[in-house]
């Protein structure tokens, strides 16, 4: 079936994780709101059904060694696995599978023609092989109407349950993978339009200058650079190499261009910051045309606040995100919390024995403060580095400085 406006569509809703070593047990990530949503004000949510809405962006900040990244992984690898029909081995949940224990993953969608889901997918270690595989799987299912509440939306019975991987037909088990997840059968008899996962976790600290396009819009390159009169990416056969790469760009006052067919000289001539804003202006104008959620770890690296915040407004503004696309992404840049019009949109990260999350809107935290303030003076416990810690750590560089060794 082809794909359009028409086709019902499935977008996430909430993940929860359960036996993870690192993980608090229970620990939950949603998009879904809990705060009041106006109508005036309602440009970066996404209503689904009477006054159940869900965020078109969300953060997660923290400080260092938080598991920001872990969770952005876990987040990806069980999407990518329920929507994409990927095996466990092809996705960031290899990098979430350690230890010994069990691990579960609860996932929640809604499908525009009605029906919410929830999927409970169980992983094991096999002993034998020491691979990761799942054990066990079910997908609950149910109609709702628009006068359904926030507190029986993802409320499910027994009797809501309609797939249960242990008791498949034989023919259909003998078919499927251990490693895969049979939400694919939902996809299938409903004829799901997925969101599309985009994954940017890859150039958090890589450079890479990637663009689907040939010519790279003079537009993005004017307000990363202004010095560039164009760029072009081109991917043609070369009959050394096969297909390659092939960097046109040329500055502003200059005759000619320069041509070359490594990034790693061209990089030589490009900031870190324009290399980095036109990958990820490409991925942000993809999930816009096709309303996917992109996934961007430490959005603060190699940008300015000014171009973090213009990529944030594209979600929230309907002109633009007129497909409804998503954007998760995790900063360390708290100045960006205070950008955000709602509190429902910032989980704030935190680590002390397991990884946990605290929502800002849970938080009892006075309106009149500045999010940036709260999260830096570490109002709410473990968002900024340990005073001792700091004290410590200065006593030992000024030891370091004078050469005199610790005791």
């Amino acid at each position: 079936m082809k794909k359009n406006d028409q086709q019902a569509k499935l977008l996430f809703l909430q993940l929860s994780i359960k036996g993870h070593p690192l993980f608090e047990d229970g620990l939950t990530f949603s998009v879904l709101n809990d705060q009041r949503v106006y109508q005036d004000k309602s440009d970066t949510l996404t209503n689904l059904n009477g006054n159940i809405w869900i965020n078109n962006i969300v953060t997660l900040v923290g400080k260092n060694a938080t598991g920001k990244t872990l969770l952005m992984k876990a987040l990806i690898g069980d999407l990518m696995l329920l929507l994409q029909h990927k095996s466990i081995d092809q996705t960031p949940l290899s990098d979430l599978l350690i230890g010994d224990k069990p691990l579960e993953l609860t996932s929640y969608f809604y499908g525009t023609d009605g029906y919410v889901y929830r999927d409970i997918v169980r992983f094991a270690k096999e002993t034998s092989s020491q691979k990761w595989v799942i054990t066990d799987e079910k997908i609950y299912q149910k109609k709702v109407n628009a006068r359904v509440s926030k507190r029986d939306f993802l409320n499910f019975k027994e009797e809501h349950l309609i797939t249960d991987r242990s008791n498949l037909d034989k023919m259909v088990a003998v078919l499927l993978a251990p490693d895969d997840s049979i939400f694919r059968t939902i996809l299938a008899t409903h004829e799901y339009q997925t969101q599309e996962i985009i994954d940017t976790l890859l150039f958090t600290n890589i450079n890479a200058l990637l663009y689907t396009n040939k010519m790279i819009p003079t537009e993005i390159l004017e307000f990363l650079d202004p010095t560039i009169e164009y760029l072009k990416v081109e991917l043609r056969q070369s009959e050394i190499n096969g297909k390659q790469f092939f960097y046109h760009l040329k500055f502003k006052g200059q005759t000619e261009e320069s041509v070359e067919t490594s990034f790693t000289i061209i990089e030589h001539y490009l900031s870190s910051g324009t290399a980095k804003g036109v990958t990820l202006y490409g991925e942000l104008l993809h999930a816009l045309k096709n309303g996917g959620i992109v996934f961007i770890d430490e959005f603060e690296n190699h940008f300015n606040h000014a171009i973090i915040r213009a990529f944030i407004e594209y979600f929230a503004d309907p002109k633009i995100n007129s497909k409804r696309a998503s954007l998760v992404f995790s900063t360390h840049y708290s100045e960006i919390l205070d950008d955000l019009e709602r509190g429902d949109e910032i989980y704030i990260v935190k680590r002390d024995q397991q990884i946990r999350l605290q929502r800002y809107s849970k938080a009892a935290v006075r309106n009149e403060l500045n999010r940036s303030d709260v999260f830096d003076s570490d109002y709410l416990n473990g968002t900024a580095p340990d005073y001792e810690a700091y004290l410590k750590l200065r006593k030992a560089t000024e030891r370091a400085v004078k050469g005199i060794e610790a005791k």
